[in-house]
């Protein structure tokens, strides 16, 4: 067990974030002085079907855009460290990354393709050998394929999208009720919104359209799951690895499918959504050593938004069949969730959003209680937003609060942060995160705080 340590001492958090600065700041203002230099400089990204060019008048970097960033943080409180693990004080991360897409047209066919990357030179700086291994490959560095496909229209009432792509269901910025499809990426709990964290997967989809309604049919041939914190890493609440994990082989048999039908009408939409998938979390099972499997479940739901002056109000609703636990795992498990949300937009440059969500099991036993995997009977939670623009929309100011209970009594995290354009296609920003765990899941992790900056360059 982790004995807690009390905040670190102002000045040398303020030592570190100050040198962290300083080396982030450095490219801008160097950027700044040679802007009548910049390479990239005229060349404009374009838009989705873009009608092509001549290649003897376009240039071919017309078709790449995307983005480098160096993104620091700093942990303000920690604890005491594992035998053998590094002390998670200070600068946490000094990440380098980049991401590159190529967007164009062939004749009546979109074809898009990105990658990412990223190394953390933190880690090398505060010495390799204070990590274990698991947070040194998932941590340090990294490169993938993102989404990459190739999108057309066969008929004129139909759309085809065939490779690696994201497809959101339901309507919320902050949980996810009926939006079962793709993986999180939860390395970094808190440090960034949903929207950018879903990964990736290989799919076929095929929409059809008539009129105000559109009906579209997925196959998804990929498995991949959320990426969790590792051993060893500040957020693994453990000190004993998790059993290993089963993936399902890539059969005929397992892939996952979904259809949505969506309708939009004058001043409102509504989506009904349903699929048959393999579960993000994997749950424990004896076979016949303790293990983790990833088990098949259904999903059947609802999400709808409706605007009215400047209050728009969203909703969503989800039925779970098919969820398992090591404690009575023979036993299939049904869970309901209902999500309702309202943002308001009629303050000058302001929005303000709340939303609640509820997830209750009806077939709830009280076995369930020890079950690793941590089930409750029912799960409250409530996230507020509020984003602010100034000074001609340059800054903007955004504060948000995500509560695990209606009291947060089983954990609460709180973000706030500023972003700056500084100049065409450069922008800093920066802010500073506080977890409280309260009776929830991440108690052995303990409350923490973190500070982090980011300089991002967009061509």
């Amino acid at each position: 067990m982790r004995r807690s340590l009390p905040s670190v001492a102002l000045k040398k958090v303020c030592r570190e974030v100050l040198i962290v600065l300083g080396l982030v700041s450095f490219p801008a203002w160097g950027g700044a002085v040679v802007e009548a230099g910049d390479p990239f400089a005229g060349f404009d990204s374009p838009d989705s079907f873009a009608e092509p060019v001549a290649p003897s008048s376009a240039s071919p970097l017309r078709y790449f855009n995307g983005y480098a960033k160096v993104l620091s943080v700093c942990n303000t409180t920690h604890y005491y460290p594992e035998e053998g693990y590094g002390d998670w004080q200070g600068l946490s991360k000094l990440r380098l990354e980049g991401l590159v897409e190529v967007d164009f047209r062939i004749v009546e066919w979109k074809a898009f393709a990105s990658i990412k990357g990223f190394y953390d030179v933190a880690y090398g700086l505060n010495g390799r050998d204070g990590y274990s291994e698991e947070v040194l490959d998932t941590y340090e560095k990294e490169i993938e394929i993102g989404e990459a496909y190739l999108q057309g229209k066969p008929t004129s009432f139909a759309d085809l999208k065939i490779g690696r792509q994201v497809v959101v269901w339901g309507r919320s910025d902050n949980f996810r009720v009926t939006d079962v499809l793709n993986p999180l990426d939860n390395r970094d709990p808190g440090l960034v919104d949903i929207e950018n964290l879903r990964l990736p997967l290989a799919m076929v989809k095929l929409d059809f359209f008539s009129g105000a309604w559109s009906l579209g049919l997925i196959s998804v041939h990929e498995h991949r799951y959320d990426e969790n914190p590792v051993f060893g890493h500040f957020f693994y609440p453990s000190s004993a690895q998790l059993p290993a994990e089963t993936v399902p082989a890539h059969t005929l048999e397992n892939t996952e499918i979904g259809a949505e039908l969506n309708g939009t009408f004058a001043g409102w939409d509504l989506s009904l959504y349903g699929a048959r998938v393999f579960q993000d979390q994997a749950n424990f099972v004896h076979s016949p050593l303790l293990g983790r499997e990833h088990q098949k479940i259904t999903m059947l739901g609802a999400a709808m938004s409706l605007a009215q002056g400047n209050i728009l109000y969203i909703g969503e609703v989800a039925h779970l069949r098919g969820l398992h636990f090591l404690e009575g795992e023979q036993t299939n498990y049904n869970r309901n969730e209902l999500l309702v949300g309202i943002a308001y937009s009629g303050l000058s440059e302001t929005i303000i959003s709340l939303d609640f969500v509820s997830r209750h099991f009806h077939n709830y036993t009280p076995d369930l209680d020890t079950s690793p995997e941590g089930p409750r009977s029912t799960v409250n939670e409530i996230a507020c937003r509020v984003t602010s623009n100034f000074m001609n929309d340059t800054l903007e100011l955004a504060g948000m609060i995500i509560l695990n209970g209606v009291r947060g009594q089983y954990g609460a995290l709180q973000r706030f942060t500023a972003t700056y354009n500084l100049a065409d296609n450069w922008s800093v920003n920066g802010g500073v995160l506080l977890y409280q765990t309260r009776s929830g899941a991440m108690v052995p992790v303990g409350d923490s705080s973190r500070v982090f900056c980011e300089l991002r360059y967009d061509f």
